[in-house]
């Protein structure tokens, strides 16, 4: 959220009023800053899609960090298509978002957490690092994972939570399992594995959010949403490593640019004519009418968990969402708008 209290209580009241345009922020950035990666992960919209080993031009990826900054931007997710760790600039970009006053958010599959990563990551202390595995065994893992090794990436995160230890970093480790079609059933086996593992704060279950049926575990019908989508008032918007930005990761994934780095800035981006005409369709309950909206597979979070997030800062935030993720499953409408429609496991 902004790093200012004032412009924390001036987001949640355009976002309560639906204001559409002027709106504060963006609060939150996901820059793909490269999209080099070294698995084929099936679940991935990378593999099989073409992409080249490129990175976030050096002319575009600096200015960017700093006009967030400029704008009260709080939170930077340091990753997109692309393995994070593979490109080089990495530690750098932390040094300059952590100078700035901006919370990072990094998430790597493991695989090259060798001991001088692992040292020079923590030296860069992200507040959050999100560790992939999505299996609990070396087959499930495998069969998500391809081109990863099961026992040397285990061995790299355990490695991992006990140099943090050592070094006394603040990062919070996170190690995520991504309910699958062909992993969910060994979602309790993960958790078990990983729960009380010296250095890992947080073990974290979640559904798959990008939305390919073939992985999902539920439906997607149509549904409409009640509470006007947090994306669209406080990010992250998705930056991609060609500079095309788009209003949430849903979007880049649709192809829906809403202009680029080169010819926009950040500022007339956020509050563009794009940007705020989807507020307008969301804060007039007409979310469904974009069809990108429509089917949108993130999580939907109700207004008051809304209004709640945006009094807090995003490394708070972030602490909180494994909380209300489980609570969720257990009290479902309380936090989240209900998704009751399953697709067949």
């Amino acid at each position: 959220m902004p790093r200012h209290p004032l412009l924390r209580a001036q987001l949640i009241g355009q976002y309560l009023s639906g204001t559409a345009d002027a709106v504060v922020g963006p609060s939150a950035l996901m820059v793909e800053t490269t999209v080099r990666c070294n698995l084929l992960c099936p679940m991935c919209p990378r593999t099989g899609g073409g992409y080249p080993n490129a990175d976030l031009p050096d002319d575009l990826l600096w200015p960017l960090l700093d006009d967030h900054a400029s704008l009260g931007g709080d939170h930077v997710y340091l990753y997109g298509l692309g393995e994070p760790l593979m490109d080089e600039r990495l530690f750098a970009i932390l040094d300059r978002c952590h100078s700035l006053g901006l919370h990072t958010v990094v998430s790597t599959n493991g695989t090259l957490l060798n001991e001088a990563r692992r040292r020079a990551l923590l030296d860069a202390a992200p507040d959050h690092v999100l560790i992939g595995i999505d299996g609990a065994t070396a087959a499930t893992y495998g069969r998500y994972r391809v081109g990863g090794r099961f026992e040397r990436v285990v061995q790299n995160v355990e490695e991992l939570g006990r140099l943090k230890l050592a070094k006394g970093t603040p990062s919070t480790l996170v190690v995520q399992f991504i309910r699958l079609r062909h992993n969910a059933h060994e979602e309790a086996a993960f958790v078990a594995r990983w729960r009380g593992v010296p250095g890992i704060d947080e073990v974290r279950v979640k559904d798959e959010d990008i939305g390919l049926p073939e992985h999902r575990t539920y439906a997607l019908d149509g549904e409409r949403r009640v509470a006007p989508c947090h994306f669209l008032w406080r990010g992250p918007m998705l930056v991609r490593y060609t500079g095309d930005v788009y209003p949430c990761y849903h979007f880049g994934g649709l192809g829906r640019s809403i202009g680029n780095l080169r010819e926009t800035g950040l500022r007339d981006l956020w509050n563009g004519e794009q940007m705020v005409a989807l507020r307008r369709l969301h804060a007039s309950h007409r979310a469904g009418d974009d069809a990108a909206c429509s089917t949108c597979p993130a999580p939907r979070p109700t207004v008051p968990t809304v209004a709640a997030a945006m009094a807090l800062r995003g490394a708070t935030v972030r602490q909180l969402v494994p909380l209300i993720e489980r609570a969720t499953r257990v009290l479902p409408g309380i936090f989240t708008e209900r998704r009751d429609a399953q697709a067949d496991l």
